[in-house]
């Protein structure tokens, strides 16, 4: 009985060390370079909180960086992978700006292999195909592409705030599939709902060169498809997760953020919409037909795919055209909308700073006699404020990474050197709320980004799209997207806190993505029209 005890506490013991020794194999990583690091647990190291859904993933990245106080950055474990937090402005300058060819790569888990529509997209690219991928779809994102589209993106303006508008006047109208109600002569709407659904419309015009109206008809494919693959909680974030845990246990298990189904579905409607423009000679101007100028090797550009003044033609998979366009999908439909309902929300909560806006919309468009032009838009100073205080506030982006690729010292003390592999965080929601770079940063304030003031804001330490070589490619596009949006919606409607309103906002814990628990509920009330009151449309 002795002996059985003694044989069954032996192997326990074993077991026990055996799983010890796994979950804490890489975890003296830092030790071993005397760098500044958070005490890891075994197998989540850091990012235990994080993946068993205990903070929100804004609070957790401003945690990581407030415990680094005092030093210019400091070392994590994600699950078994070391990562150097960069704390330092002139140091995430350094990386992301200076001597980027050191740290040319993001990381990403994804592979080509396991998650092809993930794996070719521009951002997860990796060396020179990022270089010629971003090449290629840099003339996409120009400001002459700019204004070309924003007709297009004008007319789903329009389209968005016409329903809204018939919503409120017409009593006997039946809303189905939108999160929308009525209260009195308030319309009580879910912002988040609203505005995918106006991004959705955006993309697909846009991108894919079809017209959707995802209001009037609030279950379309298209619609219903992208909201699926761009909300990373539940199932879908605890995949995401388990990627950076370990890629080649999910690739083992099959484990697959993009099913078969819905791969098929973009591959589809990509290959049907070259297939018709190449067999009707359709042209137009838009991220489809610029890759199939590429993967034919007629697209001109500077720097282009060119070698010695001759066009290269790159060798391009179909998927390597659906991918970029899937990337489009995935950054537009979520990052313009999250830009769009904090802003909204921001807005109902400061009366005042909505109806100082209200007042330079109202002159702008009383200029141009009621129409919207894209000079109009770019011209508004305090819209542009507003936009820049609700990212700084509201960042998409929570927070990037940097893949190490040639050897490098850290400029900063401890010295500590990487080699190509490492990785570091630039905590961007951090940096944002950082009081020694900005004075009281839970305040709502646009003045932040006047012109008086906006010189003073130091070097990367408002990074909303990025920084350097590797920033958003689309945060031109974002931006006239949201500011349309707000511009017409502010221009027929005032915007008012309902009983559903989140009071005070709190990040969901749930998955990765920039919302809330139960929605962006607001009001939304029809202004009066007045002879000093000049409405788009």
């Amino acid at each position: 009985m002795l002996e059985s005890m003694w044989v069954w506490t032996l192997a326990t013991g074993l077991i026990s060390l055996i799983l010890y020794l796994l979950g804490t194999w890489t975890q003296d990583h830092f030790s071993k370079k005397n760098v500044p690091h958070l005490k890891p647990v075994p197998f989540f190291g850091n990012v235990g909180p994080l993946a068993l859904r205990m903070v929100s993933f804004p609070e957790f990245v401003l945690d990581l960086y407030n415990r680094f106080k005092g030093h210019k950055y400091g070392g994590v474990y994600e699950f078994f992978n070391p990562v150097f937090v960069l704390r330092d402005p002139e140091l995430i300058k350094m990386v992301t700006v200076k001597d980027f060819e050191h740290f040319l790569d993001r990381r990403s888990p994804l592979s080509e292999e396991a998650e092809p529509l993930f794996g070719k997209g521009l951002f997860n690219l990796k060396g020179q195909r990022w270089k010629d991928m971003r090449s290629t779809l840099s003339p996409a994102f120009t400001s002459s592409k700019m204004k070309s589209m924003f007709v297009l993106i004008t007319e789903c303006g329009k389209q968005l705030t016409d329903f809204l508008e018939k919503c409120i006047n017409d009593k006997n109208m039946t809303i189905e599939g939108c999160k929308i109600e009525r209260e009195g002569n308030i319309l009580a709407v879910e912002m988040k709902d609203l505005f995918t659904r106006y991004t959705n419309d955006v993309i697909a015009t846009s991108a894919f060169g079809i017209s959707c109206d995802s209001l009037n008809n609030p279950r379309n494919e298209f619609y219903e498809t992208g909201r699926y693959v761009t909300n990373f909680s539940g199932i879908r974030a605890i995949i995401f997760l388990g990627y950076f845990f370990s890629p080649k246990l999910m690739k083992l298990l099959n484990m697959k953020l993009m099913s078969k189904t819905l791969a098929n579905f973009f591959r589809s409607l990509v290959h049907n919409t070259i297939s018709t423009r190449e067999e009707k000679g359709i042209v137009r101007p838009d991220m489809i037909h610029l890759l199939m100028q590429a993967k034919k090797g007629t697209l001109q550009g500077e720097d282009n795919g060119t070698t010695n003044g001759k066009i290269t033609k790159p060798k391009w998979e179909d998927d390597d055209i659906t991918a970029q366009v899937v990337q489009f999908l995935l950054a537009g439909f979520d990052t313009a909308a999250t830009l769009l309902y904090f802003a909204s929300h921001l807005l109902a909560m400061h009366p005042d700073i909505q109806s100082r806006l209200q007042d330079e919309i109202d002159q702008t468009l009383k200029e141009d006699r009621g129409k919207l032009t894209y000079e109009a838009v770019h011209g508004m100073k305090y819209l542009d404020m507003v936009v820049s205080e609700t990212l700084r506030l509201y960042p998409p982006a929570v927070l990037v990474d940097r893949r190490c690729v040639k050897q490098y010292t850290l400029p900063a003390e401890p010295q500590c050197t990487l080699n190509p592999g490492d990785c570091v965080y630039i905590p961007i929601y951090a940096l944002h709320h950082d009081p020694d770079y900005f004075p009281d940063p839970e305040k709502f304030d646009p003045e932040r980004f006047s012109d008086e003031n906006k010189g003073n804001i130091k070097t990367c330490t408002y990074l909303p799209f990025g920084s350097g070589p590797r920033n958003c490619i689309g945060s031109r596009f974002a931006l006239m997207e949201a500011k349309i949006a707000l511009v017409q919606l502010l221009s027929r409607f005032n915007l008012k806190v309902v009983p559903k309103t989140p009071i005070p906002i709190k990040i969901t814990k749930k998955g990765l993505n920039m919302t809330v628990d139960g929605g962006f509920w607001l009001g939304l009330e029809q202004r009066v029209k007045n002879s000093t009151t000049y409405q788009t449309g």
